[in-house]
Parts: C-alpha cells; sequence; structure tokens
C-alpha cells in the first residue's frame, strides 16, 4: 500500500518531510497550494494508506467516494471531522476565531500565518524554515482562505467511519483532546503526551510508527 500524506492549513508538502524519512519508500506527498502551485495528485488503481494531519483529514474525509481507490484506509494525525463551533458540537473553535484569521489573511497573508504557526508553539521559526519543515514560499491569499471557508464550515462527522485510528496530542493547543474526544470513538484514538499539534514535526518517528502499526494491523486482518 502507497501512503498519501496530506499536510493542513498554513504549511506545504516540506511539513512531512521528517515523517516521510522514517518511513522510507512508497510515500506520495500531495501538496495543497498554499505557498504556491498545488499538486494534489493521487494515484488510482489500487487502495492506498490516506494520512491527514489537522485540516488535511478533513480535506480527505470531504472528498467523494469515487475520487478515492476503494478499500483505502484513512487515518488522521493531529485531525478532527469538524472545527468550528456549533450547538450540536460545543468542543470545536469558536467561529470568531476563524473570522478574525480571515480578517488578518486579508490584511496581511505572511503575518497571519506566521500567527498561526505561532499558536501552534513555533516561535519564528526562519530562517532556517525549510529544513524544520516549514513552508518558505509566498502566501496565497485564495487557497489560504478557502481552507479556512472549509475549518470554518466544513463537517465530516458522517464520514469518521472511514476512519482507522488517528493519532492525538493530549497537549494539543488547536485540537483540544475535548475536540478530539467529541470528533472519534475512543478506541480509534492513540495519544501522545507531547508534541502539541505538529506531531510529524516534533515526533515523526512516532507518526511513522503509528502509520506502519496500522497498516500492518489492517493487513493482518484481511
Amino acid at each position: 500500500m502507497k501512503i498519501v500524506l496530506v499536510h493542513g492549513w498554513g504549511f506545504d508538502r516540506h511539513f512531512w518531510e521528517k515523517t516521510a524519512r522514517s518511513l522510507g519508500s512508497g510515500v506520495i506527498v500531495p501538496d495543497l497550494g498554499f505557498f504556491g502551485p498545488p499538486d494534489l495528485t493521487i494515484p488510482t488503481g489500487e487502495p492506498l494508506t490516506l494520512v491527514g494531519h489537522s485540516l488535511g483529514l478533513l480535506r480527505l474525509l470531504s472528498m467523494p467516494d469515487d475520487l478515492l481507490p476503494e478499500g483505502s484506509l484513512f487515518l488522521g494525525i493531529n485531525g478532527f471531522t469538524c472545527f468550528a463551533r456549533a450547538p450540536d458540537f460545543p468542543s470545536g473553535i469558536a467561529p470568531r476565531v476563524l473570522d478574525r484569521m480571515m480578517t488578518a489573511l486579508q490584511r496581511d497573508p505572511d503575518t497571519a500565518v506566521r500567527q498561526f504557526h505561532a499558536s501552534c508553539g513555533l516561535i519564528d521559526p526562519r530562517p532556517s524554515a525549510e529544513e524544520q519543515g516549514l513552508p518558505t514560499g509566498t502566501p496565497v491569499r485564495e487557497r489560504l482562505r478557502d481552507g479556512l471557508t472549509m475549518l470554518r464550515n466544513g463537517d465530516a462527522r458522517s464520514s469518521r467511519r472511514r476512519i482507522s485510528a488517528v493519532l492525538a496530542g493530549r497537549d494539543d493547543p488547536v485540537v483540544t483532546p475535548a475536540m478530539t474526544e467529541a470528533c472519534f470513538p475512543p478506541d480509534l484514538v492513540c495519544w501522545s503526551e507531547t508534541g502539541g499539534h505538529l506531531l510529524p514535526l516534533t515526533h515523526p518517528d512516532l507518526c511513522a510508527r503509528f502509520i506502519r502499526t496500522v497498516m500492518e494491523q489492517h493487513n493482518d486482518a484481511a
């Protein structure tokens, strides 16, 4: 099974470099185009292991079934099926937070992205951004805005049956444990006590082991 790694909002394909190295061969990393031309090619013709970080999982779950190979595994890392607070989803982020991000993005995309990175626990990582798996291109306001709109309005809770497992952080400041527990049954969640919202950057070996373990369990059960 090939592994497809989809990054979240405010990042690009470089986000997965450490985890991809730990996984070895057979890894495909699309780019949602937040900092340059998008590359959304996903192979067809055979089942895949589809791994989404944060918004990346919501993006995968929102894709129609006929666009993804039948029999594929869906895994989440710091992921969710719904992000914005709603009457039937009180654990979500207040919509006004996303509205403020949208306003900041319109005014100054680069600053808006840096502020988001800081909220994830990254404090001015440049000039070694690329080495750390962070984007180095110019923010593309329109696609970043579309990503925020999905965070604001997206709801894939009806598709959580497609998910095989989720790796979550107890200290995640963005996707809180309460949000994780509201999105997924407890038997699907593997917890990391540390690592925050950016487990593929802070704990790439753990992420790789998580992915490989779920794949092995799937193969043993087949």
